[in-house]
């Protein structure tokens, strides 16, 4: 398992930082800059906004899948959860993890974890993705 924190910001002495704990099994995948997301550093809005725009909006027609924009598309919580995926991972590492591993024994095992932790010690988990997740957003 791979743990990463870095600061988010810093207020009056109180501090918020993203917290990753990674499979070590995905650490191939990740973008060079992952920990930079929801920090000022960020700087990837734009591919985020165009993958999912890719991925979902142009991919599903809104008159004949309305269940799927109503479920996912329009669904603000798995847009987020989506943009956080294309936040963290390089497509371009994924399709070389996908075509190097074409079965995975135990999809479950292999997570991501996001939280943000503060000053005071305490820890709130945002998400916990596994590959099968990361798969469906791509």
């Amino acid at each position: 398992m791979i743990e990463y924190s870095n600061l988010i910001s810093e207020e009056d002495g109180y501090k918020k930082f993203n917290h990753f704990e990674i499979s070590k099994e995905l650490e191939a995948i990740l973008a060079d800059d992952y920990f930079t997301y929801n920090t000022n550093n960020f700087l990837k809005k734009e591919l985020v906004s165009k993958l999912y725009k890719k991925n979902f909006i142009d991919k599903y027609n809104r008159d004949t899948q309305k269940e799927i924009f109503s479920l996912y598309i329009d669904n603000k919580k798995f847009k987020e959860k989506a943009e956080f995926v294309y936040s963290i991972i390089d497509i371009e590492k994924y399709i070389n993890f996908v075509n190097d591993n074409p079965e995975i024994k135990n999809p479950a095992e292999l997570t991501v974890k996001y939280s943000i932790l503060d000053s005071e010690g305490i820890k709130v988990q945002i998400y916990n993705l596994s590959i099968d997740d990361i798969s469906f957003v791509f």
